[in-house]
């Protein structure tokens, strides 16, 4: 993994461990709604999303690296996750 993706995936990684923890608090407090949860588990899952777009991006610019991809290709293929990921 690119040092770049590897701070980047940790640091939205620390994200999402303070975003649960915020959530269990929220749960815990009794006085939440289930569509105030539902909303932040969202965002969760939001937040996991782009860390996993994150990763497939870093594998695909690693690996043509490795196998002597052209620079055009790897955007190429980086603007399509973008649109599928979204």
């Amino acid at each position: 993994m690119q040092d770049v993706a590897k701070s980047e995936v940790l640091r939205r990684l620390k994200s999402v461990e303070g975003h649960v923890r915020g959530v269990a608090k929220m749960v815990e407090n009794e006085d939440v709604t289930y569509a105030d949860v539902v909303q932040q588990t969202n965002a969760i899952f939001s937040a996991i999303r782009r860390i996993n777009t994150v990763l497939l991006k870093d594998f695909v610019e690693e690996r043509a690296e490795q196998e002597g991809v052209s620079e055009d290709m790897v955007r190429d293929l980086v603007k399509a996750i973008d649109r599928v990921v979204k």
